[in-house]
């Protein structure tokens, strides 16, 4: 049996001032369910979920894709996280699910929400390059985007 995606994803690549900022706090205000977060501050933990000590026991608090669920995830700075947190989404994006074994809770999280993700170009926005280049974002996380736009200011 073929899965199927119901959530879209897209991400928004442009020069700094084309207002992708504003396009994405205006995503989130008019979804009913939505997060806004940016990757600067932004770790695997927050995307996804982190355990927390609560007297002798864990218990897993939820991240902002978790939050999300049935709404929209916005991520602005979106080239800026690190690596290794940008790949902690990579299931969520997917499957459209977050497995997690943390503190020894072993569940799986629904993270069925729309991304809208946000970044400037690494440097100079080069036409004739590969997107990667251009974004310095790895060509498995870039394919897991079902629309790219490119804003440029000329």
């Amino acid at each position: 049996r073929m899965h199927r995606r119901f959530q879209s994803h897209m991400l928004i690549v442009g020069d700094p001032g084309c207002g992708k900022s504003q396009l994405l706090r205006f995503a989130a205000d008019v979804s009913p369910r939505s997060i806004l977060t940016t990757g600067v501050g932004s770790t695997g933990a927050g995307l996804t979920c982190t355990a927390v000590r609560d007297g002798s026991d864990w218990t897993l608090e939820a991240g902002a894709l978790v939050l999300a669920n049935d709404g929209v995830c916005c991520i602005d700075e979106f080239a800026s996280m690190r690596e290794q947190d940008r790949g902690t989404i990579h299931e969520a994006m997917e499957q459209q699910t977050l497995s997690v074994a943390k503190a020894g809770l072993v569940v799986k999280l629904n993270t069925r929400t729309t991304i809208i993700a946000c970044c400037n170009p690494k440097g100079q926005f080069d036409c004739s390059a590969d997107l990667t280049v251009n974004t310095a974002i790895a060509s498995p996380l870039l394919s897991r985007f079902d629309i790219i736009i490119v804003l440029q200011d000329l």
